[in-house]
């Protein structure tokens, strides 16, 4: 039996893994991929811009960003209307969220002035609206029309 150090392997492999997620990271360009579509989404008040208006059905990564100058928040809403013409509830500074003509696909609360966030979804196909809904961001026009095909 020789007597000495064990030499562990797992350094190696670390790095190896370092090296294909930083490869992975590189050659990520916001289009799709197996990990899902890339969209950069910038809220700005009253502006919601989006770096594409059309993905592949699927999983779909939004990164968001809030450029202010004002906390947002990120809703994303699946239905035929408009992105500019959504139902708004009783208010009538907000979109009603509950009306049956939008169906809820996912959101980010409170997204900090500064900050940016994602938000991970699976999009069917169809028309999408991206919305600010705090009280009056949406009337401002915070909206955007998105359809996943």
């Amino acid at each position: 039996m020789r007597s000495g150090t064990v030499k562990s392997k797992a350094p190696l492999v670390s790095v190896a893994l370092a090296v294909s997620l930083a490869l992975t990271a590189a050659c990520s360009n916001g289009s799709s991929s197996p990990s899902g579509t890339g969209v950069s989404v910038t809220l700005k008040d009253f502006h919601v811009s989006a770096s594409v208006q059309q993905v592949s059905a699927g999983i779909v990564r939004f990164r968001i960003e809030n450029r202010g100058p004002s906390t947002h928040e990120f809703v994303v809403v699946r239905t035929d209307v408009p992105a500019g013409g959504l139902p708004l509830g009783p208010d009538g500074l907000r979109v009603d969220e509950d009306s049956p003509l939008l169906h809820h696909a996912g959101e980010l609360d409170e997204v900090q002035l500064g900050s940016s966030g994602t938000l991970v979804l699976r999009l069917p196909p169809g028309h999408y609206a991206l919305i600010c809904n705090l009280e009056g961001h949406y009337l401002g026009g915070m909206h955007l029309a998105l359809d996943s095909v």
